[in-house]
């Protein structure tokens, strides 16, 4: 394992140098959802128990929708929820590390696109 001694003197592993480069690089270029792919790989390699987790999540949560298509979920008695995908906050954190919320909002247009991108994270069939 090759490191990289930062300025203030901080060990880093070199891949992580190389990854934040290579961020900071595809963010230059504007497009986002290359980011964000970049991102992806980056926890899927780092956190594969937390991989594992959601994958179980998703079963979970697909199990318990009372409509799979629109992914409607009982809340309680007065209503409804609909649960399109699952999105680990560990994630939530690096993306945010990247982009403000006023640069990529995680509004619902966001979520349609990063289902459809992400089918892995996708609870609802239909988003």
């Amino acid at each position: 394992m090759s490191m990289y001694i930062e300025e203030n003197g901080k060990l880093r592993k070199t891949e992580d140098v190389e990854l934040v480069d290579k961020i900071l690089e595809l963010r230059k270029k504007g497009d986002k959802w290359a980011v964000l792919n970049e991102l992806i790989k980056a926890w899927v390699k780092k956190s594969p128990e937390e991989v594992e987790a959601v994958k179980v999540d998703v079963g979970d949560q697909r199990e318990l929708l009372t409509d799979k298509e629109f992914g409607t979920t009982n809340g309680g008695k007065d209503f409804e929820r609909r649960l399109v995908v699952l999105f680990p906050t560990a994630l939530q954190g690096w993306i945010r590390k990247v982009y403000n919320t006023e640069e990529l909002p995680f509004d619902k247009k966001f979520y349609q696109e990063f289902a459809q991108k992400y089918p892995g994270f996708k609870v609802a069939n239909k988003v």
